[in-house]
């Protein structure tokens, strides 16, 4: 059975399913999966299972939820005792019938049990995402299968990475015939091309999980590059997936035929020029898959390794060497630490600081046993979990990156500043009272003005005896070193760069001719100006879609992977419309995205990420926003799910013959 997402029992790591085996739970100590629970999900599924909302209400959970995360030792008898007594009612529901109490909660009941266990918070509007997570099968986009079939369309997915098998995922469950062309070797994306030492996911792992094809068996929540390439592998086979991408092909240029409705490829495969065609053209190429090198006078007189974290290379070898790491943000605070540990000196050169989180017990270490079982048997944990790391790790943040209106005009809310003032004094208890850190490595914008960076021991990797900031401009590069703007040379044996990618060219270097017969940067005025509808479809190119195109980043929390299967199912919207209303074309109108982009932008003035000259990657060279979107996770996933096909410009099967 491929890809089912059922609400009690397991998958075989992924996708496989079979009936929970609670030997572990029976044999072994009762309390483990307990203490492992994030206990306000702990008391939503308990709730559930026994229909007592004495869980939800007991007084004892508040304190469980503040301090659990400081160990079992720290919490009060009494709440060792809640958490003995959940491990017990566990224990009950597997030894009997297993018969979930409240299995198909109204509205209001879920409301009540997210308000009292997850926070108070919560909406009504909150609900419908909830119930995402609990029963994400019933929202899947259903396509009549002979439909299906007597249409005959074809979609091809530039891209094999992250959001490309998202959709694959979708199009294999439904039927439609589709292609994915990935110009690399094999599968992947950027956790292909990213092999730099401790590259990992910066959002919990199971926030990086496919709804159709979840993982319960992450061996960390901060899980590291080689298990997400060989999780993304496990699924595409699994799915039957992996036999329908042609790797080796690069696309160059995409045209659109008016005449078949459809999409001319020219591509390279294998080295050889061929020609594609195709009904539907999805690009999934992602933004961040072009390595930025800054414009250094000299760079190329450089002796010594210089290289990019993205094109790192498993023989490179820095130990004993002088190492300059030119970029901090999160590769750059990820690799430090392994560049530190080996090398003779290592001297991280700072542009301008980042606001950095600490990490949590929901975002770092291994993941326990107790845990996995947690996930993998018991109903709906899995689907709760999934909600609240999404509204307590993201949408719940939310209103901290909003300006809020003065008489001086827009500033940060005073729950940012409670931010700045958190961070400030993590700041100082990780440098350990160096002043002459704490004030190079304090931001003066608001947070979240810029991506928050997650903790990866950067604070302590500083405070090493053989690492030293440098927050003075680089000069030039000669044969031996950097010369910074202060006249000092810092002699070198490697450059590593981890500044970032072209993240604002969208589809760069991929050439798309829409049906005026212009390209989508002559169309918007240049290629880093793009617009789009839900960062997914744009006006003038019928039949084609974009997975994380622009304006699709989130800017507070949450995981790629949601916001590209809301994506999808935008686009399996518009599939469904095609193949069930007989339509060869379909193209969004634009007066339907301009007024989504007037929105859009309108909300973006109001976020802390346009504060007047800060620089960052949400903006282009102009200081527009074209990286990140305004809305919560909850609200980009209302917006992808209410799409109405009256929303495009159609043209059916019978008009083409005409």
């Amino acid at each position: 059975m491929y890809g089912v997402v059922v609400n009690f029992g397991q998958f075989d790591s992924i996708g496989g399913w079979r009936m929970p085996e609670n030997e572990y739970f029976m044999s072994d100590n009762p309390l483990r999966a307990a203490q492992e629970a994030e206990p306000g999900v702990l008391a939503a599924v308990l709730t559930q299972l026994t229909g007592d909302l004495s869980w939800a209400d007991d007084p004892r959970l508040a304190t469980v939820r503040e301090r659990g995360g400081e160990g079992w030792d720290s919490l009060p008898a009494d709440c060792q005792r809640y958490l003995a007594d959940a491990s017990d009612a566990l224990r009950r529901f597997f030894a009997g019938n297993r018969h979930v109490a409240l299995s198909d909660p109204d509205d209001a009941t879920l409301l009540e049990i997210a308000r009292r266990c997850i926070a108070e918070e919560i909406t009504l509007s909150d609900v419908a995402k909830l119930r995402h997570h609990l029963f994400p099968e019933s929202l899947r986009v259903p396509i009549d299968s002979d439909a299906v079939a007597a249409a005959g369309i074809c979609v091809t997915i530039v891209g094999a990475g992250l959001s490309g098998l998202s959709l694959a995922f979708e199009l294999e469950r439904v039927g439609i015939d589709y292609t994915i062309l990935e110009k690399e070797g094999e599968l992947g994306g950027v956790w292909l091309d990213n092999i730099y030492p401790d590259c990992g996911v910066d959002t919990p792992a199971f926030q990086y999980a496919f709804d159709a094809m979840p993982n319960f068996g992450w061996s960390r929540f901060d899980a590291k590059r080689d298990e997400v390439l060989a999780y993304l592998t496990d699924a595409a086979t699994k799915a039957g997936v992996l036999d329908r991408i042609q790797f080796g092909v690069d696309v160059g240029k995409a045209v659109y035929d008016e005449r078949v409705r459809g999409w001319s490829l020219e591509v390279t495969r294998q080295g050889e020029p061929a020609t594609v065609q195709t009904d539907v053209l999805v690009a999934a190429v992602g933004s961040l898959n072009r390595p930025k090198i800054p414009e250094i006078p000299g760079l190329d007189e450089f002796s010594g390794i210089a290289v990019h974290t993205a094109r790192w290379s498993s023989d490179i070898d820095l130990a004993g060497k002088r190492v300059a790491l030119v970029g901090n943000g999160s590769s750059g605070t990820q690799l430090g630490r392994a560049i530190a540990s080996e090398a003779e000196r290592l001297i991280a050169f700072q542009r301008s600081p980042h606001w950095i989180r600490p990490r949590g017990r929901s975002v770092t270490g291994p993941v326990g046993e107790g845990k996995r079982w947690l996930l993998e048997s018991v109903p709906n944990y899995y689907g709760w979990y999934r909600f609240f790391l999404d509204y307590v790790m993201g949408d719940r943040d939310h209103p901290r990156m909003v300006r809020q209106e003065t008489a001086e005009g827009l500033v940060p809310s005073p729950s940012n500043d409670r931010v700045r003032q958190e961070l400030t004094d993590y700041i100082r208890e990780q440098v350990k009272g160096r002043e002459d850190l704490i004030e190079k490595l304090t931001p003066q914008y608001a947070p979240y003005g810029k991506r928050l960076v997650i903790d990866n021991g950067w604070y302590d990797t500083l405070t090493r005896p053989n690492v030293e900031l440098v927050t003075s401009g680089i000069e030039r590069v000669d044969q031996d070193g950097i010369v910074t703007e202060d006249g000092v040379h810092h002699q070198l044996d490697a450059i590593i760069f981890a500044t970032g990618f072209h993240g604002t060219r969208y589809f760069w270097p991929l050439e798309i001719v829409g049906t005026s017969g212009l390209t989508l940067a002559q169309t918007h005025g240049g290629a880093e100006d793009l617009r789009a509808y839900l960062g997914t479809a744009m006006p003038g190119y019928p039949n084609f879609f974009a997975l994380q195109g622009p304006n699709s980043t989130i800017g507070h929390g949450g995981g790629a992977t949601f916001i590209s299967e809301c994506q999808g199912r935008l686009i399996m919207s518009c599939l469904k419309g095609m193949i069930e209303e007989g339509l060869e074309a379909i193209d969004i109108r634009q007066d339907v995205a301009d007024q989504y982009n007037s929105k859009m932008d309108a909300q973006l003035d109001r976020m802390v990420w346009s504060e007047s000259g800060l620089d960052s990657r949400f903006k282009n060279p102009a200081g527009r926003i074209v990286s990140t979107h305004p809305w919560t996770l909850r609200q980009f996933w209302e917006l992808t799910s209410s799409v109405q096909l009256d929303a495009f410009q159609v043209e059916r099967a019978t008009e083409a013959a005409q």
